[in-house]
């Protein structure tokens, strides 16, 4: 009886699920058919995102390399596709809050939201603090503009910091993340190279006839941008990758690893020169250098300074190589009386002007196409936001763009701390002097580049950031592993 039984029940639930299954496509194929495919798609990837999301849950650092993963290419895929960057990470980032709310609810979660007890998360929340006050900016005219702006500046500077913390448990983590780093910094540079070789595809070339031709393709010839926003953007992201790779190559002891990293940092840096953008050269130079201080290791100091000053020697006192468009294009940045810095200095001495009498901004979101929006003016309607730390100045003020300022040589004073007096791991020691000298790069080259505000090279940053800082708690993990063997 008691077989009958369960053979019943078990027959049961097999006829219920059936049952469901045919009535879920009948209506999926009832919607399609009057005329809704968006919708009837919709309907059917449901299930495969609730079994998605169960999956996910037991492997919540996977939700993490999926944030990371949209990050690099939702950009370049809204050429294809009918999207919206920003719209689309919401999504994902509140799709990963969701994963953390739901690991609280399992007897064996993985998921610690006392990770997130640390000095950079506090650091950061005070900024996306100082960031929302901008809401009641007496002199911003619209918090439409403010809501569709602050998370570029704060929002997505604390969530991915906050993730990090919970999610990178451990330096084999990290270590995964950098993998992926490096196969999809191959893939960018391959896009470009396509570009370069091939040209330009329909959305492309739709891209550059929206506007982008006009600082793409200019007189001193093109500038490649593979699938990120812009060739700014492209090519800072790759001289912070070079500086990360190349140094992070030492860490490995061994030699495949160690080839493989040298051979992605050689792949950003043609990624870099390609793109056409000056600025990113700082990035490299600065980072290298200030790893000459860091690093206590004889050979690759060597080979660090003679990085730098022979590219510095090269491109601002001979002329070799001038008839290549690439290397007279980065020799540009080191003469004073270039046209497009005397335009900035110029721009900057305008804004000076207005500014002294706004030290707290004019509101996040007011920056150049937004003062047309939303309250048009004469003289930001009117200045290029082609620097990180001008569009601060303007939106947040001197007040904001001191405070953030600050923000960074904290973290970078920080770093060279733990580098030089405190990390004992010698890998770990090596990858995180990677990070700090790429993020002393990319903060002098934010003075021309809005690298800190654009997707994916923003969420790299923050998540370097981050890793500066969990740093000793690897530190101590590894330690422990290497006195119990």
């Amino acid at each position: 009886m008691k077989d009958l039984k369960g053979y019943f029940y078990d027959n049961l639930n097999k006829a219920l699920v059936f049952s469901v299954l045919i009535l879920a496509i009948y209506l999926i194929v009832q919607i399609v058919l009057r005329g809704s495919l968006y919708l009837g798609f919709v309907l059917a990837v449901v299930p495969f995102l609730i079994v998605a999301l169960f999956f996910i849950l037991d492997r919540p650092f996977v939700s993490f390399l999926m944030l990371f993963t949209a990050n690099y290419f939702v950009s370049g895929a809204s050429r294809y596709i009918n999207l919206a960057p920003g719209i689309t990470m919401d999504a994902i980032f509140v799709s990963v809050i969701l994963v953390i709310f739901l690991q609280n609810f399992k007897d064996n979660k993985i998921v610690d939201l006392k990770d997130s007890n640390n000095i950079v998360v506090a650091v950061v929340f005070f900024w996306l603090f100082y960031c929302t006050l901008q809401v009641f900016n007496p002199n911003s005219s619209s918090i439409l503009a403010w809501m569709g702006n602050v998370r570029g500046i704060s929002v997505y500077f604390f969530l991915t910091v906050f993730f990090s913390t919970i999610f990178i448990k451990s330096l084999e983590h990290f270590k995964k993340i950098l993998f992926i780093w490096s196969f999809f910094i191959i893939l960018a540079v391959l896009k470009g190279f396509i570009q370069k070789t091939i040209g330009f595809d329909y959305a492309e070339l739709r891209w550059l006839d929206e506007g982008g031709r006009n600082t793409h393709i200019i007189h001193t010839g093109i500038r490649y941008f593979s699938f990120f926003t812009d060739a700014g953007n492209f090519g800072s992201g790759m001289s912070f990758s070079l500086v990360v790779f190349l140094i992070s190559a030492f860490a490995f002891k061994s030699s495949p690893i160690r080839l493989y990293f040298i051979f992605v940092s050689a792949i950003a840096f043609y990624g870099m020169v390609i793109s056409g953008t000056r600025g990113s050269l700082i990035v490299p130079l600065a980072g290298f250098s200030i790893y000459t201080l860091l690093s206590k290791n004889i050979r690759a100091i060597v080979m660090a300074s003679l990085f730098v000053v022979v590219t510095v020697w090269f491109l601002n006192f001979t002329y070799i190589g001038h008839g290549n468009v690439y290397i007279r294009r980065m020799r540009s940045a080191f003469n004073p009386d270039d046209a497009s810095l005397q335009v900035r200095l110029e721009n900057q001495r305008v804004l000076r002007s207005y500014m002294i009498n706004h030290p707290l901004g004019v509101g996040i979101g007011m920056k150049r196409g937004n003062a047309v929006n939303y309250v048009p003016h004469p003289v930001l309607s009117k200045i290029p936001h082609d620097s990180w730390y001008v569009l601060l100045w303007v939106e947040l003020g001197i007040v904001g763009m001191i405070i953030y300022i600050i923000m960074l040589i904290y973290f970078f004073v920080y770093g060279s701390y733990l580098v030089m007096f405190k990390l004992q791991n010698r890998e770990l020691r090596f990858i995180v002097a990677s990070l700090v000298c790429a993020l002393f790069g990319v903060s002098l080259a934010a003075y021309s580049l809005e690298i800190f505000g654009q997707f994916p090279n923003s969420i790299l940053i923050y998540i370097s950031i981050s890793v500066i800082f969990l740093s000793p708690k690897f530190d101590k993990q590894l330690l422990a592993i290497d006195v119990n063997k």
